[in-house]
């Protein structure tokens, strides 16, 4: 999610920029911003104003982050929280950021007492520290290795790191003017949960993104990966107002920075932006006691309904349990299924902390034999359980299984899991081929299954090869394993998943690339990408 840090005198007052804030904020939410920084909120400023300020931000659209004004750590509650004390009451959205520098003092005091504060008193806050230009002293110095120290001795959940990119930049062309920017350690980077962006002239910092410089695709890069932070633009006007007008500096700069995001970072905000709804639209396969319907909850994560008999499989969130609200309901959510089939032992299938949520219904489960014992380690108990065995039926409800060895093991090499795909049946209902997670396309040593009226097929096509043009031979041989287990109805999924890399992420182009490849190879077998929340008939 992209923001952008405006001063907040001239939201108050109108003064000390040459464009109105209805102009200013007109321009930069038809450009998808979607939050506002007050920068900065100083014990001066008064709650009222500050409030003001906000709901008219608010009724726009946006949300806030703030920039607070440290100046000691005996005085930091009355510095930081007297001027937003207005914001807590009816707040419109579900938690605000504040952004502080490092002091010239006892700053694990003043992190640890901002922590207590927002604990005592059930603040929906988080505090991160920046890293400067410079050292508190004004001395040059590792700001970033400073923070870091004072964050990990301070170690509360409240509390984590603002990386100011182009404060970082600064100082590494000013003491490696030579050398190629290297990004932060990955123990800083695991800990930032605030962005400040802005591009260098030179040694002076906060110029506008496109015309300045910045290695900007390599820090996005470097942090994307389960960040969920703001990407948050801060420029100053008055450094550059002499070579380029505000409103085409900042357009300009957040265009450059949405150009430059990462493939997961704006998944990230299409899951923050539609998960809730998609998961509620796909709950609609449970209803009713005629048919068989299949819905998509995320990219490998399916229901089924078989005629009354409503079946989970492979339940897991993600990433969207940190970026919506509906994860953490799902035992409520799905306390209608009466079964819930497991492949194999990866979080994007057998995710642990949705496992112990769903063991807590009544729903029974069919768990592999390999994964029997963590299936109790996970909490769910054992006369619940039916035991999946490698080509052996197994009749729960009104679904005949047969499980049989997955392809999770790349050819020839132990990387991989142990895996069962499932070939299901059901009186009245068409019947189904699961061969879940394929890394080894072999057409040999596959399943004496009957052909199937559908297949799900989970799309991958090789390790780290997710940003690439060209996937032959992989796409073909994908797409003839495919249709070994269906011509009639290929549903093609595990696409857009939060929490991957880039590298490793299958996104709707290689789905649309494979759905040509099997219309190429079989034009009269059905090919479905199915949306996330759709429900579709099967038949």
């Amino acid at each position: 999610m992209i923001g952008v840090s405006l001063p907040l005198d001239w939201l108050i007052t109108g003064q000390g920029l040459p464009e109105t804030a209805d102009n200013v904020l007109s321009a930069l939410k038809a450009e998808g911003v979607r939050s506002i920084e007050l920068r900065t909120v100083r014990k001066h400023h008064t709650a009222e104003d500050v409030k003001r300020v906000a709901e008219t931000l608010w009724d726009k659209g946006f949300l806030i982050s703030l920039h607070g004004d440290a100046k000691t750590a005996e005085g930091i509650v009355q510095e930081l929280f007297a001027p937003i004390e207005g914001l807590f009451h009816n707040m419109r959205q579900p938690s605000v950021n504040i952004t502080v520098h490092p002091i010239q003092g006892d700053n694990v005091k003043l992190l640890t007492t901002v922590a207590d504060y927002i604990t005592q008193n059930s603040l929906p806050v988080t505090v991160a520290l920046e890293n400067n230009r410079r050292l508190p002293d004004k001395t040059e110095g590792d700001s970033a290795a400073l923070v870091l120290e004072i964050v990990k001795k301070v170690d509360r959940p409240q509390v984590g790191i603002c990386w100011d990119m182009g404060h970082y930049m600064y100082w590494w062309r000013k003491n490696h003017p030579d050398e190629p920017v290297v990004l932060p350690g990955q123990e800083f980077l695991k800990r930032v949960i605030h962005t400040h962006i802005h591009a260098l002239a030179g040694l002076k910092t906060h110029f506008p993104l496109d015309t300045h410089s910045l290695p900007l695709k390599q820090f996005l890069d470097g942090l994307c990966y389960e960040y969920f932070g703001l990407y948050n633009l801060e420029l100053e006007y008055p450094r550059f107002q002499e070579l380029r007008a505000l409103l085409p500096a900042l357009v300009g700069s957040v265009r450059e920075l949405r150009a430059q995001m990462p493939l997961c970072a704006n998944i990230y905000d299409e899951v923050r932006d539609n998960f809730d709804r998609w998961f509620l639209s796909a709950l609609t396969t449970l209803d009713g006691e005629d048919g068989t319907k299949f819905g998509l909850i995320h990219s490998s994560s399916y229901l089924f309904n078989f005629h009354g008999y409503r079946v989970g499989m492979d339940i897991a969130f993600r990433n969207a349990r940190y970026l919506a609200e509906t994860p953490s309901k799902c035992a409520s959510l799905l306390k209608a299924l009466d079964l819930m089939i497991i492949s194999h032992n990866h979080r994007d299938h057998f995710e642990e902390s949705t496992v112990k949520l769903l063991a807590q219904t009544d729903m029974e489960w069919v768990i592999p034999d390999f994964l029997y014992d963590i299936a109790l380690v996970y909490g769910i108990s054992p006369e619940k359980i039916h035991i999946a065995k490698k080509d052996e039926p197994l009749t729960v409800g009104k679904l005949t299984l047969l499980p049989f060895p997955g392809r999770h093991f790349r050819p020839g090499t132990a990387r991989g899991v142990p895996e069962y795909g499932y070939y299901v049946t059901a009186v009245g209902s068409p019947s189904i081929a699961l061969p879940v997670d394929v890394r080894d396309f072999s057409l040999e040593g596959l399943p004496n299954i009957p052909k199937a009226d559908y297949c799900f097929a989970n799309v991958w096509l090789g390790d780290g090869r997710g940003l690439d043009e060209s996937f032959s031979p992989l796409d073909c041989q994908f797409a003839e394993l495919m249709l070994h287990f269906s011509h009639k109805n290929i549903l093609l999924t595990h696409l857009n998943e939060d929490g991957r890399r880039d590298k490793d992420l299958w996104c709707s182009r290689h789905g649309e690339l494979l759905q040509r490849k099997l219309t190429e190879l079989s034009p009269k077998t059905k090919v479905f990408i199915p949306a996330r929340g759709q429900v579709i008939e099967l038949k």
